[in-house]
């Protein structure tokens, strides 16, 4: 986590506010016995790998951009202009909802096209507040986003 910390950092300009952070999150662990069945199969190390998965994967946004900053060695960088995302929507399993995560899904007309967030902690409200952000977003720069009728 501290390597994408220091990305962060020397990602956000100074003109960009900064809204929050997120990983995924391994709470569904605890209500789901197929993973502690893989577990103790591997003497921990699915847990650990599952852990290391999910927080090596973060997500940014600001009032500019939504920022995914994923890997464990190496690391990936991809960012979404949020005047470009078109639509978000969140899905939670009955485990996720226990959980208190969930998935969400951004789609955006950039190349990166669609963005899936997976297991992150409070999804709607996680969702809800990129919503605003891209709507406001669209707004500041007179973006319009047409739809198709077919």
């Amino acid at each position: 986590m501290f390597g994408n910390n220091t990305i962060i950092r020397s990602i956000v300009n100074p003109d960009e506010e900064f809204l929050w952070n997120v990983t995924g999150s391994i709470a569904d662990v605890k209500y789901n016995p197929l993973y502690w069945v893989f577990t103790v199969c591997t003497l921990g190390i699915f847990l650990i790998a599952l852990y290391l998965k999910r927080i090596y994967r973060t997500y940014v946004l600001t009032n500019q951009r939504l920022i995914v900053i994923s890997g464990i060695i190496s690391k990936n960088v991809d960012e979404i202009e949020l005047f470009r995302i078109i639509d978000s929507s969140a899905e939670q399993s009955l485990i996720d909802i226990w959980a208190n995560i969930g998935t969400i899904y951004v789609n955006s007309t950039d190349l990166t096209g669609r963005i899936r967030m997976v297991k992150i902690p409070n999804p709607h409200f996680v969702r809800d507040s990129m919503r605003q952000a891209y709507t406001l977003a669209r707004q500041k720069k007179g973006t319009v986003v047409l739809e198709s009728l077919a």
